[in-house]
């Protein structure tokens, strides 16, 4: 939001007024700014979207896995099983939602406009929220799934064995 107030007329007035730049040196730094933010953000969303794709999803589709596995056996000897099969199925749930907001955020990152003031302004726009869907998904099945079935150090860990 505020990277565009950079050459607002009043700022590149003040700025020049004083001294402290030239409008080409104001634009400059903008421009560098603004496409600094763009890849910065790119690189993030193509991250977030590698990490899902290639850790996250395969790790609670095979803890899933393990669970209805341990619930059909349950079944077959006449235990209850509610708890792998109340957790199967919420895992399934939140897997279908993480691998569609995914999809979308694949789908984001590939119709990036040209321009920088249009491409920061998407990314603003639609990559944020995208990721913002996605961590929803992944943070509630990080709390579903066994800690040695998540492919990444758990909030936990990170906070008291460090």
């Amino acid at each position: 939001d505020a990277l565009p107030m950079y050459t607002a007329p009043k700022n590149v007035d003040l700025f020049v007024k004083h001294g402290i730049y030239t409008k080409e040196e104001i634009e400059a730094r903008a421009e560098i700014h603004i496409e600094n933010y763009t890849t910065v953000l790119t690189i993030e969303a193509k991250t977030m979207a590698d990490m899902i794709r290639h850790q996250i999803l395969p790790a609670v589709s095979d803890y899933a896995d393990q669970l209805c596995q341990r619930a059909y056996h349950k079944d077959a000897m006449g235990v209850p099983h509610q708890y792998e099969t109340s957790t199967a199925m919420q895992i399934g749930t939140l897997t279908d939602a993480l691998q569609a907001d995914c999809a979308k955020l694949e789908a984001d990152l590939a119709a990036i406009p040209v321009g920088s003031i249009k491409a920061m302004n998407y990314c603003h726009e639609v990559l944020i929220p995208d990721m913002a869907e996605a961590r929803k998904a992944a943070d509630q099945l990080e709390t579903l799934t066994a800690s040695k079935s998540w492919p990444f150090p758990v909030y936990s860990d990170l906070l008291f064995y460090v």
